[in-house]
């Protein structure tokens, strides 16, 4: 009898529907590659680029904001969203069981931090406070009785720490300087991926009303979407302002080919857009910071 009663309180596990990629979402990474490739780039145009660096770098950032999207999905999961990612019926998933998933992200984080240490030796220690700082509001961007994407500071901690935080790093561990010259490179970046944040609470204002109050909740939509607009509009002027102001080449003009891409991000939010263009929003966003961070390093690069 007593068998049976721990049977029936047995608690449910839930499963994530999609796969393990999607679960690390690899369209946002972008928002770690991309900021990293440029940043090591303009530190070639100072010497020699040590590639065990860059590909160490490049590793501990991805596990980091890998780590960070693992907790999103757990926390969104445990404070009543999403909930159509995950099923109870293990047949009808492809991904991890939802109480797994804080031990794969602090796995990730650990991993992270032993890179990160061998960097911080073979470079900067400036890269450990840098990189503890990642981590921990990464985790409370979801985490903590009052998640920071719940009052309206998503966009601040996306713009701060993938676009001067990454891109700096990534600069200053290659034996460089901090100065004026990566810090205004990498304000694009920080314009772009607060773009995609935004985007997404965009896309979600009306679900996001009943759980947390997101930037755009607070603006309300119609202010949101001008938001919007003026920091794709403000990642584009930075970019030519540079270039005439000789800190990026001419090359870096080649970004005005992702324009179309942001116009159509635009275009998902205008006033008679049905449910469906604007859920396909996000999808826009991601290819726009792909085109746009491509781009841009490939320009400096070459």
């Amino acid at each position: 009898m007593s068998h049976f009663a721990a049977d029936t309180h047995k608690e449910t596990i839930y499963y994530y529907r999609a796969s393990w990629i999607q679960l690390f979402r690899p369209m946002t990474l972008t928002g770690t590659i991309t900021p990293i490739l440029t940043g090591t780039g303009m530190a070639a145009f100072q010497g020699g680029v040590r590639f065990n660096i860059f590909a160490a770098m490049l590793i501990a950032a991805l596990f980091v904001q890998s780590a960070t999207n693992l907790f999103n999905d757990y926390y969104d999961f445990k404070h009543g969203q999403d909930q159509g990612k995950w099923t109870s019926d293990p047949l009808d998933a492809h991904g991890p069981a939802h109480h797994i998933v804080p031990y794969i992200a602090a796995s990730l984080l650990s991993v992270a931090v032993i890179i990160g240490a061998w960097l911080a030796v073979q470079s900067t220690w400036w890269i450990v406070p840098a990189g503890v700082a990642g981590i921990l509001f990464g985790y409370l961007y979801s985490a903590g009785p009052r998640p920071l994407c719940s009052i309206g500071l998503g966009e601040t901690v996306a713009f701060t720490f993938l676009g001067p935080v990454v891109t700096v790093l990534s600069y200053v561990v290659q034996g460089n300087a901090l100065d004026m010259t990566i810090l205004a490179v990498s304000v694009p970046f920080a314009l772009i991926i607060a773009s995609m944040i935004l985007t997404n609470n965009i896309r979600d204002i009306k679900k996001d009303h009943f759980f947390r109050q997101t930037l755009a909740t607070l603006l309300g939509r119609k202010n949101a979407i001008i938001l919007l607009s003026t920091l794709l509009t403000l990642a584009y002027l930075t970019v030519v302002s540079l270039v005439f102001g000789e800190i990026l080449p001419l090359a870096s003009l080649i970004v005005l080919l992702a324009v179309p891409v942001a116009g159509r991000l635009q275009w998902s939010f205008r006033k008679p857009a049905s449910r469906t263009e604007e859920l396909g929003g996000m999808k826009w966003a991601a290819w726009h910071h792909w085109a746009f961070g491509l781009l841009l390093a490939l320009s400096v690069w070459l």
